[in-house]
């Protein structure tokens, strides 16, 4: 969980959300994480159709120092998401929110030099977060990817779009397709590699 954090605007502060982690929902309702990186991403699906803010996606590293994927939710996010769980979960979830917004309010900054740095710290937890951002937008399922360059999906062969993600150093990430279930990732610069080998192929 995140603490509620104040951003320095032309001298004003502005709150940003306090969120829980996907992991940290994982462990008090005691499911695999991905199963509720699943739940989370069916969610996304319905907040997309109701042009609602999506759950924010973020990276950590696990003990073997790898990249891997988690959300960061709102509380009215986290609420949405516990609908589908059962009365004693939901307790859990609720509770562990109480705690952490008791915590929020007797962490606030107590002068205006401790708000400064707070939100100096702040700015740098943003930008990196924009960067891990920014890198997962280059992350693409076959099917996006067909879609957005007009393409049949069928045409791809997943093994050598896996080769090429291992050839060249780039990691191989999960999403959740309400169709198919666990879907793999592929870097952006893999699908262009592999859009290169077919034109070369057809040239000659």
């Amino acid at each position: 969980m995140e603490t509620k954090e104040l951003t320095l605007f032309g001298g004003s502060f502005e709150e940003t959300p306090v969120t829980m982690s996907s992991r940290e929902i994982a462990s008090l309702t005691e499911k695999e994480h991905r199963h509720v990186l699943r739940d989370c991403d069916e969610l996304n699906e319905s907040y997309r159709k109701m042009e609602l803010a999506e759950i924010s996606a973020d990276y950590y590293k696990d003990t073997k120092n790898r990249e891997q994927r988690e959300y960061r939710l709102t509380r009215m996010q986290c609420f949405d998401l516990m609908t589908g769980y059962s009365r004693e979960l939901r307790i859990k979830v609720n509770r562990r929110w109480e705690e952490l917004e008791k915590k929020e309010r007797a962490g606030l900054p107590a002068s205006f030099a401790d708000a400064l740095q707070l939100a100096a710290d702040q700015q740098r937890k943003i930008e990196q977060q924009q960067k891990r951002l920014d890198e997962a937008a280059q992350w693409y399922s076959i099917k996006r990817w067909a879609k957005e360059h007009g393409t049949n999906w069928r045409a791809y062969r997943w093994s050598v779009l896996k080769a090429l993600s291992y050839e060249h150093g780039y990691r191989v990430d999960k999403t959740f397709d309400k169709n198919y279930g666990e879907v793999n990732l592929y870097h952006r610069r893999v699908f262009e590699m592999y859009e290169n080998g077919r034109k070369w192929k057809q040239l000659h």
